[in-house]
């Protein structure tokens, strides 16, 4: 589609001559580009250093300074630019090719320019255009400074000599006489322009920007070859050199002609953009459905070529870049331990209608073991459109199940991985039915349920020694700590018991203490374990909530209440502990209540040493809180939906429920 409109805009329109190539080279062209992009950056930045390198190249060295302290500014900004890399990498092996074919004629202008779009053929055509001059821009720099120094130091003398410029002529102010350096950089930022999120957003139905991209393919080969025909022209001798002015005037004519015609059609396409908003897109949508969509994504991962996802049963991760790293340390953990029973592939969902922080993209990218995907912005309107709908994915990370059939077995497997691990594979509904079914309602609140062996290695031996007397605890109150903690320490000694202090901190978002501030006896989770331990208890509470535990079993569902509380005080920054002993049910209390219990050992302590003690803790709560009833409050994020009713695991009332927007973790 792309070359039979470029063959026809080329013969059509009065004043694009200059475009026209024959139907055959045309076709070439087309045929080096792939029609997926996967290298993306941000090429402003090169762009400005383009421009400092020729007028660096123009000046006298000892009036150089201010250029020079800019160049250094614009190459440290460089180097923070995600992606940027692998473009170097590209700019450098393009122009080694181009200093081979001026130096060795190894191969022909043609051969060479077909070689360079080769290389560029996962960019777009505009970037092709842009590092293209980069490279030119490479050489440019090196021959300058290697003219500043041939005659106060004798290493710039032999490299140029080793090089063969020690008798070319490079006067870089006749380029900028002549307004070659200028085209250069128009034609650079004019192709930068049609990279701009306002002109991505315009249908590509649209006449302005389906003529624009007609044209693409022949002027980025033409322009890349009069960058060729420039090289060799600055490499000949110096008796030859002036004779070429003309030429070069010629060219940078060419350049400029060029680009004139690029910027006629920005001007169109920057007229019709003001039409095309964000929202007009969101109306324009095409409804796809669930088979679409994964055909979709699954193109995605086709195109970056991950073999090794087919036939496997795969996860498909769907989050924004506010996804935070602790979960994703937490789901590396798991995924190198699954045996290869599932792969996951993250596809990054953005708000189209803005800039994204590629930075930040990048940063994600290096620390997932797994596929990604895409690119957030080369995501599809309508893939997005359905996974917020269909799959309701709003803000919170998801995971879709899918298996090696290409059947969905879970919109969001995300909260029974976190609660049962790779256990729950292959992470269907009928999967975490069985697991939840395993667990008595009554009994099943145990260390084992909200512990695992990724937040604390020794759990299993904890569990296997019923002499072990395991405290968790939570808060950000120092002194209630000091105290509790002294009191716990006195009645487990004296109860004749092990006792293991594990500090979990507040909540997920309030970090709470850290080791310098506690004792050394005090075992302190932290950073992306703390995260897993509430991360746990809110995914149990939300699978509660699916199964309809909140209303109808109340009385019996002991998991749910003890959970409740915790993820309660946990949500309001308060002290709570919870006491285990081997394989026996756990004790929940407010952080009052527990030192209360703690404090009292000796008004209980008869008959509940050793492996009574659990059971003597249990006993003197229900003593102690009869009639009792602190005001619970949970804050729970939407994973999709929105929950239902929720049942007070204290008074039994129902609990009212709001809404609360939250932009970040407090």
């Amino acid at each position: 589609m792309a070359a039979t409109a470029a063959s026809s805009l080329s013969y059509g329109i009065g004043g694009t001559q200059i475009l026209w190539v024959p139907q055959g080279l045309l076709e070439q062209i087309v045929s080096t580009h792939s029609s997926y992009q996967t290298h993306h950056v941000d090429l402003q930045h090169l762009v400005n250093l383009i421009s400092c390198i020729f007028q660096n190249a123009t000046v006298s060295s000892s009036k150089g300074v201010e250029q020079y302290t800019q160049l250094i500014d614009m190459i440290n900004k460089l180097e923070t630019v995600d992606g940027m890399r692998q473009a170097l990498e590209n700019i450098r092996n393009l122009s080694c090719e181009m200093s081979c074919c001026v130096s060795t004629m190894a191969s022909s202008v043609d051969e060479t320019t077909m070689q360079m779009l080769r290389r560029l053929k996962d960019y777009s055509w505009n970037a092709k255009v842009v590092l293209a001059m980069a490279a030119f821009a490479c050489s440019v720099g090196e021959s300058s400074m290697l003219v500043k120094h041939r005659n106060t130091d004798p290493i710039a003398m032999y490299v140029e000599t080793l090089k063969g410029h020690r008798y070319t002529t490079t006067d870089f102010t006749v380029l900028e006489h002549i307004g070659l350096f200028k085209a250069m950089i128009d034609v650079a930022n004019t192709n930068l322009a049609f990279l701009a999120p306002s002109i991505s957003r315009i249908p590509k139905e649209v006449h302005s920007i389906k003529d624009a991209i007609a044209c693409f393919p022949t002027a980025a080969y033409k322009i890349l070859r009069i960058v060729l025909q420039i090289t060799s022209i600055l490499s000949k001798k110096k008796d030859h050199f002036e004779s070429t002015i003309q030429e070069l005037n010629v060219l940078a004519n060419e350049v400029s002609h060029i680009n004139n015609i690029l910027q006629e059609k920005l001007t169109l396409c920057l007229r019709d953009a003001e039409k095309y908003t964000y929202e007009d897109i969101t109306i324009r949508i095409t409804k796809i459905s669930i088979s679409e969509c994964i055909d979709k994504i699954m193109q995605y991962v086709r195109t970056q070529g991950f073999e090794n996802l087919r036939n496997k049963h795969l996860l498909f991760l769907i989050s924004d870049l506010d996804i935070s790293i602790d979960e994703i340390k937490v789901l590396n953990w798991l995924y190198q331990r699954n045996d290869q029973m599932y792969e996951i592939v993250w596809l990054p969902i953005i708000d189209l209608s803005m800039s994204y922080d590629v930075k930040r993209f990048w940063e994600l990218k290096q620390l997932m073991k797994w596929s990604v995907a895409v690119e957030p912005t080369r995501v599809e309107a309508d893939v997005v459109e359905f996974v917020k709908k269909e799959w309701h994915f709003i803000r919170q990370a998801i995971a879709v199940s899918m298996t090696s059939a290409g059947e969905v077995v879970c919109q969001n497997a995300l909260p029974m991985l976190w609660t049962w691990g790779n256990t729950a594979f292959p992470f269907s509904d009928k999967t975490e039915e069985i697991l939840w079914n395993s667990i008595d309602e009554r009994h099943g609140w145990k260390l084992e349920l909200v512990l695992d062996d990724f937040i604390v290695p020794e759990l299993r031996s904890w569990i296997e020694n019923r002499t072990t007397f395991v405290c968790l605890f939570g808060g950000g109150d120092i002194s209630w700590i000091q105290e509790f903690t002294e009191k716990v320490k006195y009645a487990a000694y004296a109860a004749g018991v092990t006792l293991k202090l594990v500090y979990v901190g507040k909540n997920k978002a309030k970090l709470g203490l850290s080791k310098t501030d506690l004792s050394r006896d005090i075992n302190v989770i932290e950073s992306e374990f703390r995260w897993r331990f509430w991360t746990k208890l809110e995914s149990i509470l939300h699978a509660k909530i699916r199964r309809g535990k909140t209303t109808t079993a109340y009385k019996t569902d002991v998991v749910i209440h003890e959970a409740l509380k915790v993820v309660g005080h946990g949500g309001k920054g308060e002290s709570w502990a919870v006491f285990s002993m081997g394989p026996d049910p756990m004790v929940t209390t407010d952080g009052e209540t527990g030192l209360t219990i703690m404090s009292n050992y000796l008004n209980w302590r008869q008959d509940t040493t050793g492996l009574r003690f659990l059971e003597g803790v249990k006993h003197y709560k229900e003593v102690i809180s009869r009639d009792v009833h602190g005001c619970i409050k949970v804050h729970l994020p939407v994973l999709g939906r929105v929950p239902g009713i929720m049942v007070c695991p204290d008074c039994s009332k129902v609990m009212d429920m709001f809404y609360t927007y939250r932009c970040c973790d407090e």
